[in-house]
């Protein structure tokens, strides 16, 4: 049974903060168009050797190599309405090196080959009512390395809230705990070794529209406090990585983000974000609006950085951080 605390006092959320940040010297993330791949994207992830989108409401996994486009069929997994996501398995703890792990809005869990050739159930969580798709591997430990796949729909205030599964290699289920709305969660991320109090806790992006939103954070045993409030629902979140000791050109490594609107994947490099090593990024769905999340004592800091996206009407829904 998920226990629930808040954290609020511990958080302070910075909006409006974009002119303070610009004079103190911050660059803003300048967003460029990396590659138009014709298709509405939901996620993209780099498996080290090509790009990998997922298309909205289809269910298509499309690929591309480092340029990010033109695109080709990769595979695909029955066709759903809403959002899937896919990440890449780490290769440690039984999860098999190349292969891609998805959850479909039904809430099946489907395994991809390395090569697109194969497609297979892995696991169903268990629940019936329509999810976003919110997925992520631990790769700090406290959830015993398994996938972690949180349910809930996104996007207006109810149905609120959801559940968090961690998913093992054997394709067994553990039910963590219960998150509260208004909204369901659009994606995960499991926060950093050094991400103080809140390392190796899951951080849901809660989404109940456009004008509203919350970070909520779990840990292994299914408390649950919520570290930001945000003016428009989040969306694509990631953990901002240091750079490597022999950075690869191949893509440039930085974050990237996917439009369903524009069908753009977008890019800002990780020189614009090298400051924020081991913080997490978060950006909004229905406005581009981007924060960084950092430690702060016991709690947390949440700040609005300036973006500069060179187009409107955009719908950011994916995100991935390419270390190079």
């Amino acid at each position: 049974m998920a226990r629930w605390s808040s954290a609020i006092g511990l958080t302070a959320v910075v909006v409006g903060a974009v002119a303070t940040l610009g004079r103190a010297g911050i660059p803003p993330l300048t967003f460029r168009a990396y590659a138009d791949t014709g298709i509405p994207l939901t996620d993209v992830l780099w498996t080290g050797s090509r790009f990998l989108y997922v298309e909205n409401t289809t269910n298509a996994v499309w690929q591309a190599d480092a340029a990010g486009a033109p695109i080709a069929p990769f595979a695909s997994m029955p066709r759903e309405v809403e959002e899937t996501r896919c990440v890449l398995s780490p290769g440690a703890h039984g999860f098999p090196a190349g292969a891609i792990f998805c959850h479909a809005p039904d809430n099946t869990v489907y395994r991809i080959s390395r090569d697109g050739s194969s497609v297979d159930v892995f696991a169903r969580l268990p629940e019936t009512a329509t999810s976003d798709g919110a997925l992520g591997f631990d790769d700090v430990g406290k959830f015993g390395y398994a996938l972690i796949a949180a349910t809930g729909r996104s996007g207006a205030p109810e149905p609120a809230g959801g559940t968090v599964y961690a998913v093992g290699p054997d394709a067994s289920v553990r039910r963590i705990g219960d998150y509260a709305g208004p909204g369901g969660a659009d994606e995960l991320v499991v926060a950093p070794a050094r991400f103080g109090t809140g390392a190796g806790n899951v951080v849901l992006t809660v989404d109940p529209g456009a004008d509203s939103g919350t970070l909520v954070m779990m840990d292994a045993e299914g408390v649950t406090r919520t570290i930001a409030r945000l003016p428009t629902g989040p969306n694509p979140i990631a953990v901002v990585r240091s750079a490597p000791k022999r950075p690869r050109t191949s893509p440039p490594p930085g974050l990237y983000v996917t439009d369903t609107n524009t069908h753009t994947l977008w890019f800002t490099p990780a020189s614009r974000l090298a400051r924020y090593a081991g913080d997490l990024v978060v950006g909004g769905e229905a406005k581009p609006l981007f924060w960084i999340v950092e430690p702060r004592g016991r709690g947390f800091r949440t700040f609005q950085v300036q973006a500069r996206v060179p187009a409107t009407g955009t719908s950011f829904e994916g995100a991935t951080y390419v270390r190079g």
